[in-house]
């Protein structure tokens, strides 16, 4: 695959596995504050499914989020660095974990519009196994406030609660429920494979 946006995805395919790759057209979601927060510093970032010893995947809240809403674990990869790299140092700094990660199961491509300029953003989606270790933050300025362990099951109706977060989180709400769905099914896909 060739991704202009990081450096490492030959790398991370010859050692996980080709991700399935999906491409979202986001319409003008770059205006909004929120969005635009998330992407204005960063081309690409990870999503971390950590799968703990019970099946049961990790999701974080942080402190500035709406009360009881949590979603998986993210972070930004920094301009040169390499994807697996990225991957090591973000679960190291969202959850305390050092985990090799196991499957790269997905890049997520995304277009969008900023003040009508057409740009590009993607998130790389790798599959941890998380074992029973306890998680915690090594990072106090990602603001992780807390930690929750869900069945796979569960995906569907967290997307269905970042969707409906109202006023200023609703489009940052509605992209994160973006990829709950991919992981769900994913996930689910390769289980049963």
């Amino acid at each position: 695959m060739t991704d202009e946006l990081v450096s490492g995805i030959a790398e991370a395919e010859e050692r996980l596995g080709g991700p399935d790759v999906r491409s979202y057209d986001l319409d003008d979601w770059g205006d909004d504050r929120r969005f635009w927060e998330m992407w204005g510093g960063r081309q690409a970032e990870v999503i971390l499914v950590i799968c703990r010893a019970d099946g049961r995947i990790v999701l974080q809240t942080k402190r500035f989020y709406p009360p009881g809403v949590f979603r998986l674990p993210t972070g930004g990869v920094h301009e040169g660095e390499r994807l697996l790299d990225a991957v090591r140092r973000e679960l190291r700094e969202e959850t305390g974990l050092t985990t090799p990660p196991e499957r790269f199961l997905g890049v997520l491509r995304y277009r969008f519009r900023r003040e009508g300029v057409p740009m590009e953003r993607a998130s790389y989606v790798f599959l941890v196994r998380g074992g029973a270790t306890p998680l915690r933050a090594q990072d106090e300025r990602e603001g992780i406030s807390a930690f929750r362990e869900v069945p796979l099951s569960q995906l569907e109706r967290v997307a269905e609660s970042l969707e409906s977060l109202p006023g200023d989180w609703s489009v940052w709400g509605a992209f994160r429920a973006l990829e709950h769905r991919f992981v769900a099914e994913a996930v689910g896909v390769r289980r049963e494979a």
